[in-house]
């Protein structure tokens, strides 16, 4: 049969007496008797002193008599006093720790208030920070969107132009044409002139004509290479969206549409020089004189 282990506390709430008097009782009679009594045990990760069934019937033995349970009683009464002021001071301890507790969990819950309303304060100021940049954002879109629309109608109109000085120089060289043609049929018509220089005459409106013919051609190419230059400036227009400058864009169209006009001034003067070197105006001198 295995032996009954039991703890002070143990043994003391058996015999009803406080474990302090018992543990009094227990060192009293050692000292007295000289005697090892009890041994250390580890209970729930503790080491606890244990007594034996041997060392329980011997304190019990001491217990018996009437002048221990006289001081027993007395022990009993000092240790249920002091057991009282344990108790009372423990009280006060628990209720200082729950005080403590209390005002420890009232500064948790101001501090996490204050961090609420200042973690509040910086999402107000980032919002309307972004709501800013949205705003500059816009404004700068509105901007380009705008400089854009003005780029395109000098643009439109820069096109229009040309083709309107397209137009007018193809109507002045059909006029033209119209003019000699006619004057050379009134010419046929009034003189007889040999078929020798008759041919002379309309080989020399065909090389004019070839001349003028030419030049056109050549106008054309150079409207056309205006056109291609527009639509270069466009290109570069949109690669450079990201710009924030319009003076530097609105400068550089500038600068493209002076270089493209004296383009066309230097092709108009080109184009007038066969006007006066041309020998066909002799001979018309010599057909008026002729007619005089």
């Amino acid at each position: 049969m295995s032996e009954e282990l039991k703890t002070i506390k143990e043994l003391a709430d058996e015999l009803g007496i406080s474990k302090k008097y018992l543990q009094n009782k227990i060192s009293y009679e050692k000292k007295k008797q000289n005697l090892s009594i009890g041994n250390w045990k580890k209970i729930s990760g503790k080491n606890t002193i244990v007594l034996s069934d041997k060392e329980q019937t011997l304190i019990k033995s001491w217990l018996n008599s009437l002048e221990d349970k006289q001081e027993d009683k007395a022990d009993s009464l000092e240790d249920k006093q002091e057991d009282k002021a344990d108790s009372l001071e423990d009280k006060q301890e628990d209720k200082a720790d729950s005080l403590e507790d209390k005002q420890e969990d009232k500064a948790d819950s101001l501090e996490d208030k204050q961090e609420d309303k200042a973690d509040s304060l910086e999402d107000k100021q980032e919002d309307k920070a972004d709501s800013l940049e949205d705003k500059q954002e816009d404004k700068a879109d509105s901007l380009e969107d705008k400089q854009e629309d003005k780029a395109n109608s000098l643009e439109d109109k820069q096109e229009d132009k040309a083709d309107s000085l397209e137009d007018k120089q193809e109507d002045k060289e059909k006029s033209y044409f119209k003019e000699r043609i006619s004057v050379l049929e009134k010419f046929l018509d009034k003189e007889q002139t040999s078929n020798s220089e008759l041919k002379k005459i309309i080989q020399q409106t065909q090389n004019l004509l070839d001349q003028q013919q030419r030049l056109a051609l050549q106008d054309k190419k150079l409207l056309e290479e205006y056109k291609s230059e527009i639509n270069e400036l466009k290109a570069l227009k949109m690669a450079q969206e990201d710009m924030k400058d319009g003076s530097s864009i609105r400068g550089e169209a500038q600068e493209e549409i002076e270089r493209l006009k004296a383009q066309l001034k230097l092709s108009e003067e080109e184009r007038n020089k066969p006007k006066e070197k041309e020998p066909v105006k002799t001979e018309s001198k010599k057909w008026w004189q002729l007619w005089k």
